[in-house]
């Protein structure tokens, strides 16, 4: 239990919070080259071929050799590893460990050879592997390799079983793997709520999140709504016109700031009631702000549209559904990144 208990209260050093924050910056750095959509399933497939890798790893090590039956399946999935050089002999130590690497790098050669040849791997791998279902199948991982040393199981599950069970583990696993206090209740929060409830979840969020980008620039530097700006606010925010009169009343042009966040408040508040009295509110926002199309919008607004509006007629300002495609098409180009 003190052992389970240490690493329940882990946290990263000074050393590593400054590696990880100079990865982020250069892993969104590269993903502003490419479209959100790309990255996306380029992420989805590597959290995919980190489980299986780990299941490969898993069953090796207990067995101590590679069986012929897993090797054949490692064929099939990635033709052309087996007796390459990146091969381990199946008497090596490590051998579960070795196949692990392996594995993922021949997806980075194979699966993610655009990302790796276009320079934006790093965009795809350093937010994979923080992906709260990689934490989890890292701990299922650790849970079998403990569970399958002790004894072998008479008959090994095969990987989409593994990964089923993965996805249900229980939370002594979960507890007894180290990583960070929070991705730990987010995963044991996601699992409670089911993939189908959380992603229409996440989808709401970041349509709300967007639609206040589209006002952001409007009410920090408060400019006079255009009408039809004003009837597409009324429409989807009855009420919140005169809440913002009432707040712009009491502040400071320095601080108009706070109409925007109010916004985003109000949002929150009002339509994701639910969640918030359920207790899985923030586990929506951490999936969200992590998405990458979320944070094509942060950037749409940041790199370009905070500067550009300002230039344009006021009444020419786009209706929302205009700017969230140009927010989803946003691209920086490589000599502009």
């Amino acid at each position: 239990m003190a052992n389970a208990s240490k690493q329940r209260a882990w946290r990263p050093s000074k050393v590593e919070v400054r590696a990880s924050e100079m990865a982020r910056r250069e892993a969104d750095r590269q993903a502003r080259r490419i479209p959100w959509e790309r990255l996306l399933k380029a992420r989805r497939q590597y959290v995919e071929w980190n489980a299986f890798s780990l299941w490969v790893h898993a069953i090796a090590k207990a067995e101590g050799e590679l069986p012929e039956w897993l090797a054949k399946i490692i064929e099939e999935r990635c033709p052309g590893f087996i007796g390459s050089e990146r091969q381990p002999p199946e008497a090596a130590p490590e051998l579960g460990a070795l196949l692990d690497r392996g594995i993922l790098g021949w997806v980075e050669e194979n699966v993610l050879a655009d990302s790796k040849q276009g320079g934006w791997l790093r965009a795809v791998t350093f937010y994979a592997i923080r992906d709260p279902a990689c934490a989890r199948d890292w701990a299922y991982w650790q849970w079998c390799e403990g569970r399958w040393e002790r004894q072998r199981p008479p008959a090994y599950p095969s990987f989409e079983e593994w990964r089923a069970a993965s996805e249900q583990c229980a939370d002594e696993v979960l507890d007894t793997f180290k990583m960070d206090e929070d991705k730990r209740q987010i995963v044991k929060v996601s699992r409670a709520i089911g993939p189908e409830r959380l992603t229409a979840a996440v989808a709401q969020y970041m349509e709300w999140e967007a639609f206040t980008y589209w006002l952001r620039s409007l009410l920090e530097a408060d400019a006079q709504f255009p009408e039809t700006v004003t009837q597409e606010v009324q429409h989807r925010c009855p009420g919140f016109l005169e809440t913002d009169r009432e707040l712009r009343s009491t502040l400071s042009p320095e601080d108009y700031t706070r109409r925007w966040k109010a916004l985003l408040e109000w949002g929150e508040e009002r339509f994701f009631a639910e969640a918030r009295r359920e207790g899985w509110f923030n586990t929506v926002v951490y999936y969200a702000r992590a998405h990458p199309r979320s944070a094509r919008t942060v950037d749409y607004w940041v790199f370009h549209w905070d500067m550009y509006w300002s230039t344009q007629p006021l009444e020419m300002y786009p209706s929302f559904k205009y700017w969230r495609q140009a927010a989803d098409n946003y691209v920086v180009r490589l000599g502009d990144a």
